[in-house]
């Protein structure tokens, strides 16, 4: 399984979960917008990302016009992007020590 596609079926879970509906109901190309997601949703999806993740996600990329799809994409950047600065970090401290 690619790391797409793990996280888009982690975000498609997520969101079912919190908005009450089987995941099998979630398109990963509907508008989450469509499906009546708030910012208080969106906070709390934030957090639940953080804790799982370890990752940074905005509440307000929620709120965009975004989709399972587009998020998975953007959880995937964000992942690589930290695997590259904890890299770098690592090379960082180790030419220091």
């Amino acid at each position: 399984m690619s790391k797409i596609a793990f996280f888009t079926t982690y975000i498609q879970y997520e969101i079912s979960k919190v908005i009450g509906i089987d995941t099998s109901e979630l398109d990963v190309e509907m508008s989450l917008n469509y499906l009546g997601l708030d910012s208080l949703i969106a906070v709390k999806l934030r957090n639940k990302f953080r804790k799982d993740l370890e990752l940074d996600i905005p509440a307000v990329k929620f709120l965009e016009d975004t989709n399972v799809a587009t998020l998975a994409i953007l959880v995937n950047d964000l992942s690589e992007n930290a695997d590259s600065k904890i890299k770098n970090d690592d090379e960082w401290l180790e030419g220091e020590l």
